[in-house]
């Protein structure tokens, strides 16, 4: 019985595996062409130069290196701290994690709008340009990668889209 469901699962992979081979067939990651193009990378580079943005990411790397040091007292000195002191340290550090917690979601978040905002801003021209490639190379499929569990790296077109997207991107500046 297992003999012929491993037979039934080699001829299935065979016939899916040819049929995938066929001229026409291409792979896509949308969001990677979008967020690599040069306007995307412009975008986060305001971003990162943001003084908002450098303060809380300062103030995380701060708060981070304040939470260490209390760690690294406590762990020297917990033989010798009163229970009052042990508690006054778990207080301190309670503290510096929920500020930790807090801005580390918020730059988060600011990333994550600013990455949608970029999305939101080139998915016309993504449409249009993948619908010209689309005639331009005859394309029976499109399939995005996190459909396959393996795709030949000659099927991936996401670096043309990308690269289309950025001329696009130029002319419509200028």
């Amino acid at each position: 019985m297992n003999k012929i469901k491993n037979l039934l699962l080699l001829g299935l992979l065979a016939v899916f595996t040819t049929s995938l081979s066929a001229e026409g067939i291409y792979v896509l990651d949308a969001q990677r062409a979008i967020l690599g193009t040069q306007y995307a990378q412009n975008e986060f580079k305001k971003l990162d130069e943001d003084p908002d943005f450098i303060a809380d990411r300062e103030r995380l790397e701060l708060l981070q290196t304040e939470g260490q040091s209390i760690i690294e007292d406590f762990q020297q000195n917990q033989e010798t701290l009163s229970d009052e002191e042990k508690l006054d340290m778990q207080d301190k550090l309670q503290d510096k994690e929920t500020e930790i917690q807090f801005l580390t979601n918020k730059l988060q978040t600011k990333a994550a709008e600013t990455q949608q905002e970029v999305i939101a801003a080139l998915t016309p021209d993504f449409q249009r340009i993948l619908g010209e490639l689309i005639n331009a190379k005859d394309m029976d499929m499109v399939l995005s990668p996190q459909a396959l569990f393996y795709a030949d790296p000659d099927f991936d077109i996401t670096d043309e889209v990308t690269a289309l997207l950025d001329v696009a991107l130029a002319e419509n500046s200028e």
